[in-house]
């Protein structure tokens, strides 16, 4: 059985109160043996930190402040994250953060505030970065040249740009400064052409898998709740846009992932 790595789930959310367990269960049973949570809010990170330590051979987390949540941020964050980032071995990244200008009123200098010094503490305490980005591209880059271009990578990859949904032109910025990809739901809708053509010019050594559930659900599902299992779905896509097998395209996202959080290999 070909072995995947969701590096991007929800499932503190309430969505999964009643059958997180069977959910863990069936992922388990499609293959899926890693999975990333993701809380984007202080007032999620203790229950990510506890999923992480109820699973500790299948599960990290990430600790961050999302775009929506950009104008709670203040001189003390980083402090805050840096504490909670070293009482948690599980947290293995900063995220999500990022920029959104589509989905919040939460104004633009306020979100790039709030993410430049995000990033710079990430590569200050050299942590990996799960970014988000909509309709933003065009302050992102800037920002991360500024900031990562000018450290010296002591890793393959800096950060991941989550459910990454730019151009090709985005993609290659991206990867050049040693940003993995995030290959979502998205990639399986049918109008996204110009996505797959990103995915297609990166290729698969810069790729992970991301389900981002309960949110996204791919082409099969849409319209219902989406579980890390989907992430097979995805890896099928993404297998026939590189002509490469499932367990070939399994495999190499799943060391991107290993290697993106430094987490072994061994087990994929």
């Amino acid at each position: 059985m070909s072995l995947f790595t969701d590096t991007h789930v929800h499932l503190g959310d309430p969505q999964f109160d009643a059958d997180r367990n069977e959910v863990f269960s069936r992922a388990a049973a499609a293959g899926v043996k890693r999975i990333v949570e993701i809380a984007d809010h202080p007032d999620e990170w203790s229950r990510a930190v506890e999923i992480a330590r109820s699973r500790p051979n299948e599960v990290r987390c990430a600790l961050g402040l999302h775009p929506y949540y950009a104008d709670q941020f203040d001189g003390d964050f980083p402090q805050r994250l840096r504490a909670a980032l070293a009482a948690a071995p599980e947290a293995v990244a900063i995220g999500e953060i990022g920029l959104d200008y589509s989905k919040t009123d939460i104004p633009h200098d306020v979100q790039l505030k709030a993410f430049s010094a995000l990033v710079r503490s990430g590569m200050d305490w050299d942590v990996p970065l799960v970014v988000h980005c909509r309709d933003a591209y065009q302050d992102l880059v800037p920002i991360l040249e500024d900031l990562c271009a000018r450290v010296p990578a002591t890793r393959r990859f800096r950060g991941v740009i989550h459910c990454f949904t730019g151009t090709p032109d985005d993609a290659a910025a991206c990867v050049r400064l040693g940003f993995a990809l995030g290959a979502d739901g998205p990639i399986t809708y049918k109008k996204n052409d110009s996505l797959r053509e990103a995915f297609r010019r990166t290729g698969p050594d810069c790729t992970v898998l991301e389900t981002d559930c309960p949110y996204l659900p791919p082409q099969s599902s849409r319209g219902k709740r989406n579980e890390p299992l989907a992430v097979v779905e995805i890896a099928e896509k993404l297998a026939a846009i590189w002509g490469l097998s499932l367990d070939e395209t399994a495999h190499r996202t799943s060391a991107n992932a290993a290697a993106l959080f430094r987490w072994p290999e061994s087990a994929i």
